[in-house]
C-alpha cells in the first residue's frame, strides 16, 4: 500500500509539529499496511525559494532515519500564475519519478489554468498529478471541466473520500471508471487528520472486491517504483 500524499515531516508546514508526532504517524501508517509514504509538505512559492524549501525538507527527513527506506520525498506545490514557465519546477517532483503533485485553487478553473498544466508537461519530463481532486469537483462541474481533467491528468484522491459514508459512493465510482491513479491519506496529525489509508482500502475491498483492490495497488506500486510517465 502506498500513501501518495502526506504531511508527516516534522515542522515543515501545518502537518506534524514534532519528531515524536511524526514517529507516531509513521508507525500508525505501517500498522495499517502502508509500505511507502510520499512526504509532500506544502510548497508556497510566494513564501520561500525552492532552495530553502528543499533544505528544510532534507533536514526534516534526517530526523526520521529509522523510516528513511519507506519515505519518498516530494512536495504539494501550490498552483500560481507563471508556474508553467518556472525554471525550478522539476526540483519539486517526487524523488526518482516524473510526477509532480500540484494543489489547485478552490475556485472555478479557467482554460488558461488547464493550459498551464499542459505546458508544464510539454516543457519538462513531468507528469502532473492533481492533489485531492474531490475538493474541486463542485467547481469542475460548474465549468464542465471534470471529464476533461480526469481524462488528461493524473488524479490523487484522499482516503477520507472513501471513509466518509456520504462520499464513498462517488469515490468508488471514480475508481471503477479508472479515473483515480493514486490515493493519499493527506494526514497532518494523530487527532483531527490521522493516517487512514487502512480504512480507505478496507472500504474499497468491501465494495469492489479484493481483485480490484490488488490491481489498483499493483498499478500504483509499478509506476512509482519505475518512476515513469504512464498512460491509463
Amino acid at each position: 500500500m502506498i500513501d501518495f500524499h502526506s504531511h508527516v515531516l516534522p515542522g515543515m508546514d501545518d502537518g506534524s509539529r514534532s519528531v515524536a508526532e511524526s514517529i507516531k504517524m509513521m508507525e500508525a501508517s505501517l500498522d495499517q499496511g502502508v509500505e511507502m509514504i510520499v512526504a509532500t509538505p506544502h510548497f508556497f512559492p510566494w513564501q520561500e525559494k525552492p532552495d530553502d524549501f528543499l533544505a528544510r525538507r532534507d533536514s526534516a527527513i534526517n530526523t526520521l532515519p529509522q523510516f528513511s527506506s519507506i519515505i519518498r520525498a516530494g512536495a504539494e506545490v501550490a498552483y500560481y500564475d507563471g508556474i508553467d514557465y518556472s525554471e525550478e519546477i522539476e526540483r519539486l517532483k517526487i524523488d526518482d519519478t516524473d510526477f509532480i503533485l500540484i494543489e489547485m485553487p478552490m475556485t472555478i478553473w479557467s482554460r488558461r489554468m488547464l493550459e498551464a498544466l499542459h505546458t508544464i508537461e510539454k516543457r519538462t519530463r513531468l507528469k502532473v498529478v492533481l492533489a485531492h481532486l474531490e475538493r474541486y469537483v463542485p467547481f469542475l462541474k460548474k465549468s464542465d471541466h471534470l471529464d476533461y481533467v480526469c481524462e488528461n491528468f493524473l488524479i490523487q484522491v484522499n482516503a477520507d473520500y472513501f471513509c466518509n459514508r456520504w462520499t464513498q459512493r462517488k469515490a468508488l465510482k471514480l475508481v471503477k471508471e479508472g479515473a483515480v491513479d493514486f490515493v493519499g491519506s493527506d494526514c497532518h496529525n494523530m487527532t483531527s487528520r490521522p493516517p487512514n489509508m487502512g480504512e480507505a482500502y478496507q472500504t474499497m475491498e468491501k465494495k469492489l472486491g479484493i481483485k480490484s483492490v490488488c490491481a489498483f495497488k499493483d498499478k500504483q506500486k509499478k509506476f512509482l517504483e519505475g518512476g515513469q510517465i504512464y498512460e491509463r
